[in-house]
């Protein structure tokens, strides 16, 4: 979907183009890489979602558009995610729930490791989004503003979560015998 949506609001690119957008623009909410990227564009373009042209300026790399096809893909895909379903996974938590299995002391330096990214996260976040935003107007930047509020009120609710976790854990393996 985000390719996809890349190509419709910027036009024709190539891979590389489209990453460097990806990492700019949305890595605050999804990853992507460089092979994944090649690997849909051309899957994409075997559905005929996207068209490619060589372009010899440029090294005869490949440059995708996307066809009406793909508009029409898109939208659908942009359209299913208004359902503003929230499905979390906390892959975090497998972590206590077998915790059995695992080093007691290590856990606890993973934590505090885990809260000191946590908060640098947030501040990385905080920069983007003062940088992105004054760069907007109208609508964009509501919607930026919307993104950004989002992520950062999940990283802050982990933050939250992880110190509470920390401090219960330290409490209760001073108690131990």
């Amino acid at each position: 979907m985000y390719i996809l949506g890349i190509l419709k609001r910027y036009g024709p690119q190539h891979g590389y183009q489209i990453k460097k957008i990806f990492s700019e623009q949305i890595s605050d909410f999804t990853q992507i890489k460089l092979p994944v990227i090649y690997y849909h564009l051309e899957k994409m373009k075997s559905k005929g979602l996207l068209s490619s042209t060589i372009d010899s300026d440029k090294a005869e790399k490949t440059i995708y558009s996307i066809t009406n096809k793909g508009k029409k893909e898109f939208i659908a895909h942009l359209e299913s995610t208004c359902s503003f379903k929230y499905k979390p996974e906390f892959l975090n938590d497998a972590v206590f729930f077998f915790m059995d299995s695992l080093n007691k002391n290590k856990i606890g330096v993973d934590l505090e490791q885990y809260i000191e990214k946590l908060k640098k996260d947030i501040q990385t976040l905080k920069e983007h989004k003062s940088f992105t935003v004054c760069h907007l107007s109208g609508d964009a930047k509501n919607m930026s503003e919307h993104i950004f509020n989002h992520h950062e009120y999940h990283y802050n609710a982990e933050l939250q979560w992880a110190k509470e976790v920390l401090f219960k854990f330290r409490l209760n393996k001073t108690k131990e015998p």
